[in-house]
């Protein structure tokens, strides 16, 4: 308490670094995949090998790097936004062959949780193949479109850096937020098979309908660090019961409705599920996506004007009188806020979220960033988890909107759950969520 009271600065027993940090070995590793080439629809199979006895994954670092080469009649063809997550199509991770998680349609729900970052995050997010310069200018310049413009200086040192090189984020939880991951105490491999998208949703051009890419230089890219007592330590933890804490994303419905339907049902029949975060649909604009024009970060406002939410069988469940059109802002915010895409501590994401530090801002997100988010938790706390909602019997969501002009939409409804992978005696045992 006496501390307390001298302030920050004059606290006398202040100190900005601890002493007698441990001595490691820290390197930066690629390491080559085969086959080193990859087509749309194809599969890649990534089983994390054993590193020597003593070598740890520093969480945050683990990617599969490409290159990415185009085929195309139209000179100014270029990529779409985000092209690291826009490229895959689906991801599915195991452990000793055992299903952890699969995401459908990740390319949907990636490009918009990472919509979320801030402002300077998407900035110095280049090699992932987030582009915020003018026109995507890095991009064109990266890939050699014809109406690249290389006088700007910072765009071309930018893409004299990291040419046709991007990579994919491998950002579940045991590689990314947990302890440093340590392959050698895991009685069976992590495996990551990731299904890439089709041509016509990676590349942007007109007038060419055989337009493709070609994937190759495939490496699998992290920091390892290699320290005895840390990998005892790990390894300690591995051998008893661990518990691995993570959101489970699950494409429960994807639907083509029409834009001049004024009533959406959806009814979705799940039981047992323990801990529901949340309900995220997103709208695609069917027509938009099509012949090499997709925008992967373009998401539809439906104009829904009022959302009921009925919960095994009881009506009026999460809002009383519905979620109308301007509590819809809020409501997201909840969530994405704090950027579940952020490398971020979660402390800092919080005050991020307190800050109104996202780039989304309120319009954007009213006409090309749109989400409609459920949020079922019983606090909005980053921190905590298992704080969702249980579903015993079911849950019916209907949707009041505006009349439109006719015009199909793509709707993606993605359930987020809080899960946990359990391992014991370093194998793998069960996920609950």
């Amino acid at each position: 308490m006496a501390s307390r009271a001298y302030g920050r600065q004059l606290d006398p027993f202040r100190r900005l670094k601890d002493p007698l940090g441990v001595k490691g070995k820290r390197q930066s590793v690629t390491i080559t995949h085969n086959p080193t080439t990859i087509d749309q629809k194809q599969k890649v199979v990534l089983r994390f090998q054993d590193l020597a006895n003593e070598d740890v994954i520093v969480p945050g670092t683990v990617r599969l790097a490409f290159t990415i080469s185009l085929k195309s009649t139209d000179a100014n063809r270029t990529l779409v936004q985000n092209l690291g997550r826009a490229i895959v199509n689906k991801i599915v991770i195991k452990i000793s062959g055992n299903d952890v998680m699969s995401i459908d349609n990740s390319d949907m729900y990636h490009c918009y949780i990472d919509l979320w970052k801030t402002a300077q995050e998407r900035k110095n997010a280049q090699y992932q193949g987030i582009d915020t310069s003018a026109n995507r200018n890095v991009t064109k310049l990266r890939i050699g479109s014809g109406d690249g413009n290389a006088e700007v200086a910072e765009d071309s040192a930018v893409a004299g850096a990291f040419g046709n090189r991007y990579y994919i984020p491998l950002d579940f939880e045991l590689l990314d937020s947990h302890m440093p991951f340590y392959q050698a105490a895991l009685g069976g491999s992590l495996e990551y098979i990731l299904t890439f998208n089709d041509y016509n949703r990676v590349i942007r051009a007109t007038g060419d309908e055989k337009a493709n890419y070609t994937v190759e230089n495939i490496s699998l890219e992290f920091d390892k660090v290699n320290q005895s007592e840390l990998a005892r330590l790990i390894r300690n933890q591995y051998v008893q019961h661990l518990a691995i804490l993570f959101d489970r994303i699950h494409l429960r419905d994807m639907r083509k409705y029409d834009k001049s339907d004024s009533l959406w049902n959806f009814d979705y029949n799940d039981e047992g599920v323990r801990s529901m975060k949340g309900i995220l649909m997103l709208f695609e604009d069917d027509a938009a996506q099509q012949d090499f024009q997709r925008e992967s970060e373009t998401f539809y406002n439906p104009k829904i004007i009022k959302v009921k939410v009925s919960i095994d069988g009881v009506n009026n469940q999460l809002y009383d009188s519905g979620l109308h059109a301007y509590q819809q802002w809020d409501e997201t915010r909840r969530f994405f806020a704090a950027s579940p895409g952020s490398k971020r501590h979660p402390e800092v994401a919080e005050v991020a979220k307190d800050l109104a530090l996202a780039d989304v801002s309120l319009g954007e997100f009213l006409t090309t960033k749109y989400a409609l988010w459920l949020d079922l938790r019983t606090t909005g706390d980053e921190q905590l988890h298992g704080n969702g909602r249980r579903i015993g019997n079911g849950i019916s969501i209907n949707i009041k909107k505006e009349v439109e002009a006719p015009g199909a939409l793509n709707i993606y409804v993605y359930f987020i759950m809080d899960a946990q992978l359990n391992l014991e005696d370093g194998k793998f045992k069960e996920v609950l969520y």
